[in-house]
């Protein structure tokens, strides 16, 4: 996927990662609440509940100004998010 050769890659690019950074706020909250009925896990419910958020801000904002570095960091930060709150979690049950 070649981002410099043309428009449409780079708005294929910042469509995408704006879905994908959206679609991770209801994803995380989802499993947030599962893991605090069943584990109760508290510290990293911060941790679940704001960098869904921050992401999806980062990857609408991405898309509207066409920054590819800025939609770039709302995917990464919305990828990374629910393995790291586990870990986090996985963490504090030890």
């Amino acid at each position: 996927m070649s981002f410099f050769s043309g428009v449409d890659d780079l708005e294929l690019f910042l469509s995408r990662s704006r879905v994908m950074s959206v679609v991770s706020v209801p994803a995380c909250a989802g499993a947030m609440v599962f893991l605090l009925k069943e584990e109760g896990w508290r510290f990293s419910l911060l941790l679940g509940f704001l960098l869904p958020l921050i992401a999806a801000y980062l990857g609408i904002r991405g898309k509207r100004e066409i920054r590819g570095g800025l939609a770039a960091a709302g995917l990464a930060l919305a990828v990374v998010t629910l393995p790291l709150a586990l870990v986090l979690a996985q963490l504090e049950g030890a």
